[in-house]
């Protein structure tokens, strides 16, 4: 997958993380440590999504920021579920990378989907809508990355200082 920048959080998404989302097969390149699991349109998907991100965070060693990360990575495969074009049995799979590099732990959610995310307004008695502000909330930084081809990264940017 070869990215073009798109969007309002994409130019303040790190390069260490940009090019790990730039490339399918990273095998054999200095690059930070990643996690990859694919997702292909089930309902289930955004609870496999938690687990695969507890499991790798704490075999990171980075238990303290599973329940961030878990509320972040459901958002974002549930969104990817939500707004994939077609029928969700014949759409490309979804997948969730997650990054190590230094004091951070990046992740991204790539669908076939164009549709760029867009925080909206919500109210305590919204039905919907909040999932976003989640995200910004819990997260250092987040955006999106549209794919040449088609398709886009949501990425989000956690803290993993040894003082966070």
């Amino acid at each position: 997958m070869t990215a073009d920048l798109a969007g309002p959080g994409a130019a303040t998404a790190p390069p260490w993380l940009t090019s790990m989302f730039e490339r399918d097969d990273v095998a054999g390149l200095s690059l930070p440590p990643s996690a990859t699991c694919t997702f292909h349109g089930r309902t289930t998907s955004a609870a496999a999504a938690r687990d695969f991100t507890a499991r790798t965070l704490c075999g990171w060693g980075l238990a303290g920021l599973v329940p961030d990360a878990q509320i972040v990575v459901s958002e974002l495969v549930t969104n990817a579920l939500r707004h994939a074009p077609g029928d969700p049995a014949d759409a490309p799979p979804i997948r969730l990378r997650l990054v190590r590099h230094r004091f951070h732990i990046g992740c991204g959610v790539s669908d076939a989907s164009a549709r760029v995310p867009a925080v909206s307004p919500w109210s305590d008695l919204s039905e919907s809508g909040r999932g976003l502000h989640l995200v910004e909330a819990l997260t250092a930084a987040w955006g999106w990355i549209l794919t040449r081809g088609g398709g886009k990264v949501v990425w989000a940017l956690f803290d993993a200082s040894p003082t966070s």
